[in-house]
């Protein structure tokens, strides 16, 4: 389930180098602060406004306040909360000129070499596809106003 103070990371779940990374991030996300779910859950992308191309492409992260960070900008918003206060340092960073450019063409050349960097199996098993919940589903849809129709934002959400 999606809570409303968290990151939706949006991930590739036939790639086993991408769920190899997630089960990492899991593990050390003591604040539980993201919400995972592999970019072939059913509905996802339709739900959130993505494309296909887009997730097969790289990382999606879905903010609180409804914004979509792709490539550098999603790793920088997963590191951040892995800092004790989830402070958007990285994420400022992130959208400096030139270190955009140079962050980007390094999320580029890993998600390019993907497949010989993962050594464990892919999360998603085709037979058992995960499923949406409803609050989740109305949460994504709530993010998905808030660009919009800033009142929908809760108290003291920072991008």
């Amino acid at each position: 389930m999606l809570e409303p103070d968290q990151i939706l990371v949006i991930y590739d779940g036939s790639c086993g180098f991408c769920s190899q990374v997630v089960d990492s991030l899991r593990r050390r996300d003591w604040r539980e602060a993201m919400a995972f779910f592999p970019s072939q859950t059913p509905g996802l992308l339709e739900a959130a406004g993505l494309t296909e191309e887009e997730a097969a492409q790289t990382v999606l992260v879905f903010s609180p306040g409804g914004r979509t960070w792709k490539e550098f900008g999603a790793v920088a918003a997963v590191l951040d909360e892995l800092f004790p206060v989830g402070l958007p340092i990285l994420r400022g960073i992130s959208l400096v000129p030139g270190l955009r450019q140079i962050g980007n063409a390094g999320y580029r050349l890993v998600a390019r070499n993907r497949g010989k960097l993962g050594s464990t199996p892919p999360a998603l098993s085709l037979q058992d596809p995960p499923v949406l919940d409803a609050a989740t589903l109305q949460e994504i849809e709530r993010r998905r106003l808030a660009v919009r129709m800033p009142t929908a934002l809760p108290p003291r959400v920072v991008d």
